[in-house]
């Protein structure tokens, strides 16, 4: 198994209730999620996301099981499990208050992937994970600093 992690972090207006209201709303990421057009989100009850809440992401031919595995006030993190190819890792999503009332917003990815699969993945490809998680960040700061008539905050 070979592991690597993804950072990425963005600056917002938007507080830490607005970012998890907009995090824990799982059915809704399709609307603001970049790449995820496609992507059906199967929830297995309606109740609130905590620890422990597991969910699906069905695309056209592969899935991903989810499970929240941390859920504080500053933090939320996702495991996850790709069915192909077969890869584990967790999502997780960190909000620092900084001094002058704004928020930092920190995603770092741990993905683990068996040693072949690893082997499959050039350096260009794991630089592309790492825009993926810029344009995640950029995507959700704008849902969290738009209004819901549309307009900026």
């Amino acid at each position: 198994m070979v592991s690597f992690e993804i950072i990425a972090s963005a600056i917002t207006t938007a507080p830490p209730e607005r970012i998890f209201a907009v995090l824990d709303d799982f059915r809704g990421w399709p609307g603001w999620m970049p790449s995820f057009e496609r992507i059906r989100v199967e929830l297995p009850h309606e109740g609130p996301p905590g620890p422990g809440y597991r969910f699906r992401l069905r695309a056209a031919i592969v899935h991903a099981d989810m499970e929240v595995v941390d859920f504080t006030p500053l933090s939320r993190a996702t495991a996850f499990r790709i069915s192909f190819p077969p890869l584990t890792g967790v999502n997780r999503c960190r909000v620092v208050p900084l001094d002058d009332g704004r928020f930092r917003i920190e995603r770092v990815d741990s993905l683990d992937l068996p040693g072949i699969v690893a082997s499959l993945i050039s350096n260009r490809q794991r630089e592309n994970f790492v825009v993926l998680a810029g344009e995640f960040l950029t995507a959700l700061k704008r849902q969290v600093e738009t209004e819901g008539d549309g307009t900026q905050r």
